[in-house]
């Protein structure tokens, strides 16, 4: 596949994820909530919230990817980014640079199928390019033949317009009961 039917292929996903996040019609680009303290100045702009949203969407996007092997997320992370997940598997807990990210990403939504991802909110912080972003999600995994759902919690960096740091929690109990696995990984 080329790289230009690539990238449609990867925007044709994101869109698609944003039609599937929410059911309700909406007029910004993927609906979400925006957690802000009123006490707290707002120190981004509707544009930089959508930004982050959109970069979100691409890569919940790789989840709902019919052959996440031509994925290509690798546009939307930083040559130097890092993607962190505490509770994965030893090998998986901290991927850097680019290439090795989208390899490592492109292995896992293939044990479960069906993913659905609802309740996206945006939590802003005191930097303009840090922000939290919480989602639900949910899938089949055929190997146990269990539904999971869980809870997710990111902080995601942003810099020049795509993830420059990620970092996500998930409720550990509920995937070692769907996936069969220990609640270590």
């Amino acid at each position: 596949m080329n790289p230009i039917r690539s990238m449609a292929a990867s925007l044709a996903v994101a869109v698609a994820l944003a039609t599937s996040v929410n059911t309700q019609a909406q007029s910004a680009p993927i609906p979400y909530t925006l957690k802000a303290d009123p006490e707290v100045p707002s120190i981004t702009t509707n544009q930089q919230q959508d930004e982050v949203m959109t970069l979100m969407a691409a890569y919940l996007g790789l989840w709902l990817a019919e052959d996440p092997g031509r994925y290509a997320f690798e546009q939307f992370v930083t040559e130097d980014a890092v993607f962190e997940y505490p509770y994965a598997d030893y090998a998986s807990r901290r991927v850097e640079g680019r290439k090795a990210i989208g390899q490592v990403l492109r292995k896992l939504p293939v044990i479960a199928n069906n993913w659905k991802f609802a309740d996206l909110q945006l939590y802003q912080t005191l930097y303009p390019d840090i922000f939290f972003v919480a989602y639900k999600a949910n899938a089949y995994v055929p190997a146990t033949q269990h539904t999971y759902e869980s809870s997710y919690l990111a902080r995601i960096t942003v810099r020049d317009g795509k993830i420059a740091d990620y970092y996500e929690l998930w409720e550990r109990d509920a995937k070692a009961a769907a996936f069969g696995t220990t609640g270590q990984n």
